[in-house]
């Protein structure tokens, strides 16, 4: 199935997924981190068996983030992993970049976990949805959107409960929530994980950690008013 409007290169779409029916798409930290790997190695014109490189040569987790796996099809400026769903900031690179690295990324993802939870049929709620970022502000509220995603696992309510004492709770809280690239935004301890990242095809809105707090502190109090 085609889509109405096909991707550009050089512009910015929000990619976004969910379990058919709802569904939990990741059970354990294991889940987790294939679909972290399969992140950086999908992005590639490079084909890649991501099951032989760990089975043949006796590879870690840490071991994938150094591969050299060959041109990227697109930029991730930012991505989020929930229980039954995921979202992506990406930027077109290559002519049918978004499409190919997403349905690479989810046959991928949806094999391994057929053949680990012995099921069979679609793992995906259809094909992945998208948006195109039109405008500049709209980029930035995606930034703290994706990022807040994870505040859902803490408080479902979160959002009409922020009064000016919670957003430093929910910060630390963001900071250890593994499954998002906000490490890589408020930190500067180093993690593999940023590979996955290619910062530089983004506008540089967070010129260092304290600003990139600042937005986020700033989104939590005021979202609505940035959107």
């Amino acid at each position: 199935m085609k889509r109405k409007e096909p991707f550009v290169i050089g512009e910015y779409y929000h990619i976004y997924n969910r379990g058919i029916d709802k569904r939990i798409i990741f059970l354990d930290t294991q889940d987790y981190r294939r679909f972290v790997q399969l992140l950086y190695v999908a992005n590639s014109t490079n084909s890649f068996e991501l099951g032989n490189f760990f089975i043949n040569n006796k590879k870690t987790f840490e071991d994938l983030f150094h591969i050299e796996r060959g041109e990227p099809l697109v930029a991730i400026g930012a991505w989020a992993l929930m229980p039954n769903h995921f979202h992506l900031v990406v930027r077109e690179c290559t002519e049918g970049g978004i499409t190919t690295f997403m349905k690479k990324l989810g046959t991928a993802y949806s094999m391994y976990f057929n053949i680990k939870y012995k099921r069979t049929g679609s793992l995906f709620g259809g094909l992945f949805k998208s948006k195109h970022i039109e405008t500049d502000i709209y980029l930035q509220h995606l930034f703290g959107y994706v990022h807040l995603n994870a505040l859902d696992l803490m408080d479902s309510y979160w959002e009409s409960s922020i009064t000016e004492s919670l957003p430093s709770m929910w910060m630390s809280f963001l900071t250890k929530y593994s499954y998002s690239s906000f490490h890589e935004y408020n930190t500067t301890e180093a993690r593999l994980e940023s590979n996955i990242l290619d910062k530089e095809k983004f506008p540089e809105y967070f010129a260092d950690t304290h600003s990139f707090e600042n937005f986020v502190t700033n989104y939590l109090m005021y979202r609505e008013e940035l959107t």
